[in-house]
């Protein structure tokens, strides 16, 4: 590479380094200062003096670090590189040069940013980059090598190609001269004549190669760059794109025949060769633009409002004050000798300064006097900047302090409003909806008084001041700062809709109560509120139905295919996974006497009219209300609220009073009235008529549109309240929403009861239970139990259900026909039913009730569970006494039954006297259970006024006969001691039989051998004293003892210690009788 290649090299990148180092925005003069300055440091040679050796040291040190880290490749590239720039094989360096390389390697490797990290993070990457140099380096090699330099052209040779291409620029610059980024615009045709030579053999026989072709032209287009930069160097206009060098490349033109077959020079084409197929690139992301007709206009004033751009408006007036805040910062500035600088502040008209903050009102932007953060959201006034008759700091202080807080509200306010109204926003309920569209009602007023007061700023400039704006308007600041806090207090921006719905009535019901200061205001709003829910509460009281599209209220419908559940409401309930300040909202909201109050309501209401609607009572009970025209539970809120309100003042505002008239409605009143007036001196009834016709038709659609009820607006309300008293007010809205509650409720009550008694029967539901399952009516059920406990002992197949249910509903048929088909057994365990023992059988069975949905919520599952566990030990119990009582007396041989009896009779009589012990536990256990059973609930059903009480009797009910049976987990011991005493039962029945069949004199195969004695009287031989040595009497007497025993003593404990009275009798019973 020759001298003057490498000085333009390093000129070419020098330019490029001050681009990157400095702001890309800069003008091209400050850029070709830059560059000056640089190439005067770079020939000076005091600025190059470099130590080399601390160079070497620093460079092998980063050889040998990429040696360490595995990198041994990128370090050899490293060294190879650095050698071939200190390398110069054409001629010798002096040692300025040379201080100039170690220079620039030594600036390479001050600018190196973690060589070593970098190549880590991407060694895939880097790789490619590393051999990309290595062969950008060898081409560049064999360019000035001379290499690849053609053989010479005698037809080429007469032209200089040089000379040629740049005849029509400017010599070259001086490596300090001035440079720039920007290409010359050339055309397609400018680049074909300069490409042609007038000869087109000389271009076709060439003999310089591409790269010898890239290369001149390069030259030629970094002349014309230089000379299109020194031609204009104070233009402002932006550059044209600059295409990459390493794009432009010239390729081999080629001869191109068409259909000619003499091949005459008229049909040759000359067309560059197509470049390969490329794959497709991925698809790049277009950004659609914005049509923004105010972008213009704003860019273009937005001047006014830079930092470092100063304007002084003329005062109004020659008085010397007038200009008193540029006149007090040059005294300031002449008091301190200008040791200190102070600005003197841009200043403005004061009505610039009222329509600016009307203006920050409306649509808040960045202004002259205030700056807008759009990501932060928050409004600040700028420094430095005030009104000709104020200083800077005393404007910038009465902004700040009466202005600026109205100025954040309203936004805050408006940006709340858009968010979940206009746009809507993510979480925005029907509930939040009614709430901000009566905060935008109450915004109203409030709006167009500013937009009245711009017209008086328009028209009136010079009495329109910043203290009588902030006078006027110091009201209603304060309601805009009392409506911020409360939507600050009352907006729940986490948690499910029906959270965020409830959480905004709770805390409005907070800010009604007595002693808060903007109680009727938070009234209007919690009235205004409650729409939402009153509509979804009218839908349920109507149709039966939760129209609860975005689930926001308290309770929700289930549908889970339970046939308790299905169809009915319940309360909302959280994810167990939902964050903790949820969960701690949600339990604040709980405990908020007015979400109880709708709460209550809800559930009730939920089960009344899904009653209702499924027996088809609905309509009748709507119609029995007696209204023409049926309102709204929100209309009626409003008239209750209206009614309680008139107790304070009987002078209550109406709405006409309050409302404001319409200027335009008035107008016409007053033109239909001259009209009237008029026409009344016009004698003849035919032309008045034809005159006053078409008024007397506005004026009845006028009264007809009055008749019809208008919405009820926030505003309105607000002002009614606050004219009927200037006292506080009682807590209000929630005693009349209570009533209106209250009597739809009691009559939907009325009705629900009627369903139950008459349409469902459910006492003789309950009568039917408690005959079958409780075995009231023993005396019917009897033959069919019989039979199911001889089957179970034989150990033949019984558990087939459909047989039980058919042969339980023919024994029921006769004594309950309307009921006996709707119960049916069920096997839930074939492991308990094979067995031959009763009391293990009968556990694996369950009676089923077949019942409608509407009864299957009040006789839930959980009930008839408790009546089948009933069912089972009443079973355990009969089957107990009726295997002790078909226990047949064992009879010896017929002998003196008063002579006194032997071992053999005593050992007999010891078993038939354990026998009337287990009767007479069983029977009081027996006796207990049916004073319980006793009880006639169908007689207190029919003393329920609503669908709860008939609830909380069943369920009383139940545990109340899952307690006095002794079902409950705290009787858990007696009921394991009562299994072993019938298991005990078993086993006597089975040394009854053993006892009989040794005795018994009918059986010739077991019968005893008697011989007879010297008096006359049969003796036992051998089977006597064999049941006497096996016999099991005293083990079973000895455990039945053990049994009564622990029988009173769990007795004792529950009666004495745990307090259950209702087991005296049968603890007395038991301990009474304990044996020994």
């Amino acid at each position: 590479m020759s001298t003057q290649e490498r000085n333009d090299h390093i000129a070419a990148e020098l330019q490029n380094l001050i681009r990157n180092l400095i702001d890309p925005n800069i003008s091209p003069r400050e850029l070709l200062r830059h560059e000056q300055m640089a190439w005067r440091l770079i020939r000076n040679d005091r600025f190059m003096s470099t130590n080399s050796h601390d160079v070497s040291r620093r460079l092998a040190a980063l050889v040998e670090r990429f040696r360490v880290e595995n990198m041994s490749t990128f370090g050899d590239t490293v060294k190879d590189l650095c050698d071939k720039i200190l390398s110069n094989p054409d001629h010798e360096v002096t040692q300025s040069e040379q201080d100039v390389l170690w220079s620039l390697l030594d600036f390479v490797l001050e600018m190196t940013n973690e060589p070593v990290q970098n190549i880590r993070r991407n060694r895939g990457g880097m790789d490619r980059r590393r051999v990309h140099v290595l062969d950008a380096v060898d081409d560049a090699e064999r360019l000035s090598s001379g290499a690849c330099t053609p053989s010479s052209n005698a037809a080429e040779g007469e032209i200089d190609w040089v000379a040629l291409l740049s005849e029509d620029f400017v010599p070259p610059l001086s490596p300090g001269s001035s440079s720039s980024d920007n290409l010359s615009d050339w055309s397609d045709t400018d680049d074909s004549s300069g490409t042609s030579t007038g000869k087109p053999e000389l271009g076709i026989n060439t003999s310089l190669d591409l790269l010898d072709m890239n290369h001149v032209y390069e030259r030629a287009m970094e002349e014309a760059e230089k000379v299109t930069l020194t031609s204009e160097p104070h233009t402002f206009l932006p550059s044209p794109p600059r295409s990459s060098r390493s794009n432009f490349r010239i390729t081999q033109p080629q001869v191109l025949t068409l259909n000619n077959r003499h091949r005459d020079r008229l049909r040759q084409s000359r067309l560059t060769s197509l470049p390969p197929l490329q794959p497709p690139k991925l698809a790049t992301d277009v950004e659609p633009s914005v049509q923004d007709p105010e972008r213009l206009p704003r860019l273009v004033h937005s001047y006014r409002w830079g930092p470092d751009v100063q304007i002084f408006t003329k005062p109004s007036s020659p008085h010397p004050m007038a200009n008193f805040a540029v006149s007090y910062g040059q005294f300031l500035k002449r008091n301190v000798c200008g040791l200190i600088d102070y600005p003197l502040p841009s200043t403005t008209s004061e009505s610039y300064l009222l329509r600016e903050i009307l203006f920050m009102f409306v649509r808040p932007n960045t202004c002259r006097f205030f700056e807008v953060n759009k990501i932060t959201r928050k409004i600040t006034v700028r420094e430095n900047v005030s009104i000709c008759s104020v200083t800077e700091g005393t404007i910038r202080h009465i902004l700040n302090t009466e202005i600026l807080r109205a100025l954040r509200d309203m936004w805050k306010l408006r940006r709340v409003i858009e968010s979940n109204i206009m746009y809507l926003g993510y979480g925005s309920t029907g509930t939040l909806g009614c709430f901000l569209y009566g905060l935008r009602d109450l915004l109203q007023p409030i709006i167009a008084s500013l937009l009245e007061y711009e017209v008086f700023v328009h028209k009136e400039p010079t009495k329109a001041t910043l203290l009588d704006f902030i006078g006027r308007f110091r009201e209603q600041f304060r309601e805009l700062h009392i409506l911020r806090r409360l939507v600050d207090d009352v907006v729940l921006d986490i948690g499910p809709r029906y959270l965020r719905s409830a959480f905004l009535l709770s805390k409005l019901y907070r800010h009604t109560m007595p002693r808060v200061p903007h109680q009727k205001l938070a009234t209007a709003l919690l009235m205004i509120s409650l729409k939402r829910y009153c509509n979804i509460i009218d839908a349920w009281w109507s149709r039966a139905s939760l129209e609860d599209f975005q689930n926001e209220f308290i309770v929700e419908r289930v549908d889970d295919g339970d046939v308790e559940q299905n169809g009915t409401v319940r309360r909302r309930s959280l994810d167990e996974v939902e964050d903790p300040r949820v969960r701690e909202v949600f339990a604040q909201v709980q405990r908020c006497p007015f979400y109880r109050l709708l709460l209550e309501h809800a559930l009730d209401s939920g089960d009344s009219q899904e009653l209702l609607a499924n027996v088809g009572l609905l309509g009748e009970m709507l119609s029995a209300t007696n209204d023409t025209k049926p309102r709204s539970l929100f209309e009626e809120l409003a008239d209750q609220l209206i009614t309680q309100v008139k107790v304070y003042s009987p002078r209550m505002p109406s709405a006409e009073e309050v409302e404001n008239i319409d200027p335009k409605e008035a107008l016409t009143q007053e033109n239909n009235n001259q009209v009237l007036a008029a026409a009344s001196d016009v004698v003849n009834p035919d032309v008045r008529a034809l005159l006053v016709s078409w008024v007397d038709e506005r004026m009845e659609e006028r009264r007809v549109s009055k008749e019809l009820r208008k919405p009820l607006l926030v505003s309105t309300l607000l002002k009614r309240l606050e004219g009927a008293t200037g006292m506080q007010l009682r807590v209000e809205l929630p005693e009349a929403l209570g009533k209106i509650l209250l009597r739809r409720q009691t009559l939907a009550n009325v009705y629900a009861m009627r369903a139950y008694t008459k349409e469902l029967q459910l006492g003789g539901h309950m009568r039917f239970l408690r005959h079958s399952m409780l075995l009231e009516a023993y005396f019917v059920l009897l033959p069919f139990y019989q039979t199911l406990f001889r089957r179970i002992e034989s150990g033949e197949t019984w558990t087939r259900a459909s047989q039980l249910t058919s042969e339980l509903c023919e024994v029921q048929y006769t004594h309950h026909p309307n009921f006996a088909c709707d119960m049916h057994f069920q096997v839930t365990s074939r492991v308990k039913s094979g067995s031959i023992k009763v009391y293990e059988a009968l556990d694996g069975l369950e009676i089923a009730y077949d019942m409608s949905p509407s009864l299957h919520r009040v006789i839930r599952r959980r009930h008839m569970d408790v009546y089948n566990a009933v069912w089972r030990l009443m079973l355990k119990i009969k089957w107990a006494l009726w295997k002790l009582e078909n226990m047949p007396f064992i009879r010896r041989h017929k002998g003196d039954p008063y002579a006194p009896l032997d071992l053999l009779g005593l050992t007999v009589r010891r078993l038939e006297i354990l026998r009337f012990w287990l009767i007479y536990l069983i029977n009081s256990l027996h006796t207990h259970i049916m004073q319980c059973l006793g009880q006639r609930i169908e007689t207190r059903i029919e003393k329920c006024t609503n669908i709860r009480q008939l609830k909380n009797l069943i369920d009383e009910y139940t545990t109340v006969l899952k307690n006095f049976c002794l079902l409950s987990d705290e009787f858990a011991a007696f009921r394991i001691a009562l299994e072993q005493l019938f298991h005990l039962v078993y086993v006597l029945d089975m040394e009854w039989t053993s006892c009989t069949s040794y005795l018994s004199d009918d059986n010739d195969a077991l019968s005893l051998d008697t011989s007879v004695s010297d008096d006359g009287s049969r003796e036992s031989s051998g089977k006597g004293l064999e049941y006497l040595a096996l016999n099991q009497v005293g083990e079973i007497e000895l455990t039945y003892i053990r049994c009564h025993q622990t029988l009173g003593e769990i007795l004792n404990s529950l009666v004495y210690k745990d307090d259950h009275g209702f087991l005296t009798a049968l603890e007395v019973a038991i301990n009474t009788s304990v044996p020994y």
